[in-house]
């Protein structure tokens, strides 16, 4: 573990779902086509790249991802929204504490990631083996994928540390544009090393990046028939 993973501690969260893999090219679309939203720099105009709806979206900073969230909100009536690097964490790696989702032996098999050689994003779900205890994909490998946490105090390079506590601060949406947002889950770029559920990264909310995408989260506080 790194530095900034420790100390290991439980959480106690509440209850909450976690989309099964990240946004798609062709969800993110119908925001853009629903509300003029500026789409991804290497869209084809509205249009995300030929042959990969199925692909995580990327090159969208935190707030691009949030207004998604909002609007998704508004056109369901569910509480969408980011998850926390917590609920994050506990989506990748279950009540176990698993290193990577599927266990704690790495296999470049079971995740995109810089071991698998692939060089680009791949289609959604393609990895199945490499699903979490809760059944979710591509909580490793593929894209970063941005929290709704907060890593600094200020924008003077103060962090917020471990053990990890939500009324410290760190799930503050309102925070200030030039503080760091937490980002999870690794790349098709990056190593092992850092495709495990437990590694963290930042970034600058306004950022967008070839690397970085998002999934959503909504709260369990509604009528249990709006879930499919």
């Amino acid at each position: 573990a790194d530095s900034d993973e420790q100390p290991q501690h439980r959480l106690d969260l509440p209850s909450y779902y976690l989309a099964r893999t990240p946004v798609t090219n062709l969800q993110y679309k119908a925001f853009v086509q629903a509300t003029g939203h500026e789409p991804p720099e290497h869209w084809e105009g509205m249009n995300p790249p030929s042959s990969k709806d199925d692909h995580p979206v990327i090159n969208i900073s935190w707030f691009d991802a949030l207004a998604y969230c909002r609007w998704l909100a508004g056109v369901t009536g569910k509480p969408y929204g980011l998850p926390s690097e917590a609920e994050w964490e506990k989506g990748a790696r279950g009540t176990g504490g698993r290193i990577w989702p599927w266990g704690n032996s790495w296999d470049s098999e079971r995740c995109n990631s810089f071991e698998s050689s692939k060089g680009d994003t791949t289609p959604v779900g393609t990895y199945c083996t490499g699903a979490s205890p809760y059944g979710l994909l591509d909580m490793v490998g593929n894209v970063w994928e941005w929290t709704r946490s907060v890593c600094e105090k200020d924008s003077g390079g103060q962090n917020f540390k471990y053990p990890y506590d939500p009324r410290d601060g760190r799930e503050n949406l309102e925070a200030s544009p030039e503080v760091l947002r937490v980002v999870r889950g690794g790349t098709f770029v990056s190593h092992k090393r850092f495709v495990r559920c437990a590694s963290r990264l930042w970034f600058q909310p306004d950022v967008r990046n070839w690397i970085v995408g998002f999934r959503v989260t909504v709260s369990p506080f509604f009528s249990e028939s709006w879930i499919e």
